[in-house]
């Protein structure tokens, strides 16, 4: 378990106090030994990850019973292996990577969405006057490796002929923008447009893959049936000391911010972006009338229909099966 500086706790604790206990009874510290729980992240520690460093931070975990421990992520990291093994208890990973995992015969299973709305998209600056799908004729559109198809599935679903819109191959370099050598370019817009804003006077924007016509969930948590099977009580602890972390960083993006840059911070993150992506995932993470984590049958249905549409996955699964331990809006 990841502890805070004496300095760090005492900052935290007095911005947040009206969340966190600052005293311990003697009840309080009789209380039974936790279950000892590991998560594996499939992204370096950035804001993406602040509901769980929360909660692990603020106690919610402890107050579930849970002893939370934190795995990195690195490059080489098989996590979806990993967590089917039993190495690490849940973890995250994007729906198309879980569908075709359990495809292939990793017995998986989804326990909760922390981006109810994906932040993927084809990012660009808005005075070349781009504004929907159709504004894509013509333009170059750099996207990323294996994205080929969705690529195509993007400019069909806009009616744009063939050929109309030119993709090129680019790496996680956004500033591509800003020397003309593409119109778009794939990215987040909690990640790569925020990023680019922060070179630019220039405003930019994103064009959402969910508004161009492909629903996503993302940062989806998961574990392996078998663990799940033998311990449904950790699994739903697990899931809502996550959501409680989720809603008061949400809530406090400046302190799950110092959290991250705190304890958790890597040196493949750019510290000073960590605030503004904290305040970025908001609507992202929260939606009216939708309780957090939460999913539904009929988004990862239309999804897995889409997936298999354009090629991103080969095979489809029984999401019965699938979704049977998630939390779910409507059950």
């Amino acid at each position: 378990m990841i502890r805070l500086s004496p300095h760090f706790s005492m900052l935290l604790l007095g911005l947040s106090s009206c969340w966190m206990h600052s005293e311990l009874s003697a009840e309080d510290l009789a209380t039974p030994a936790l279950t000892p729980v590991s998560f594996q992240a499939d992204w370096f520690s950035n804001a993406q990850f602040a509901g769980f460093f929360w909660a692990e931070q603020g106690g919610l975990y402890a107050e579930h019973g849970l002893d939370f421990k934190f795995l990195p992520f690195e490059y080489g990291t098989h996590f979806i292996e990993d967590v089917a093994s039993g190495k690490a208890t849940f973890g995250t990973a994007e729906a198309y990577i879980l569908i075709d995992a359990v495809a292939k015969g990793a017995d998986l299973v989804a326990l909760g969405a922390v981006l109810v709305k994906s932040p993927a998209g084809y990012i660009y600056l808005k005075e070349s006057g781009i504004e929907g799908a159709a504004d894509l004729k013509g333009k170059r559109v750099g996207i990323h490796a294996y994205t080929d198809e969705l690529f195509k599935f993007f400019v069909a679903t806009a009616g744009l002929p063939e050929g109309s819109v030119e993709p090129v191959k680019v790496q996680h370099k956004i500033e591509t923008l800003l020397d003309g050598s593409v119109d778009l370019h794939q990215g987040y817009a909690i990640d790569e447009m925020l990023r680019l804003q922060s070179m630019t006077d220039q405003p930019v924007g994103t064009l959402l893959f969910e508004d161009l016509g492909m629903p996503m969930y993302s940062m989806v948590i998961y574990s392996s049936r078998k663990y799940v099977e033998a311990h449904p009580e950790v699994a739903k602890a697990f899931v809502a000391a996550s959501a409680a972390g989720w809603e008061r960083a949400m809530r406090a993006p400046e302190i799950a911010a110092l959290i991250v840059n705190g304890p958790y911070a890597s040196e493949e993150v750019d510290a000073a972006m960590v605030p503004v992506q904290a305040k970025a995932l908001k609507p992202f993470v929260m939606k009216e009338g939708h309780h957090t984590l939460s999913m539904t049958k009929a988004k990862w249905a239309a999804m897995q229909k889409n997936y298999l549409e354009t090629g991103m996955i080969k095979q489809a699964i029984d999401l019965d099966k699938f979704l049977e331990f998630s939390y779910s809006d409507l059950k």
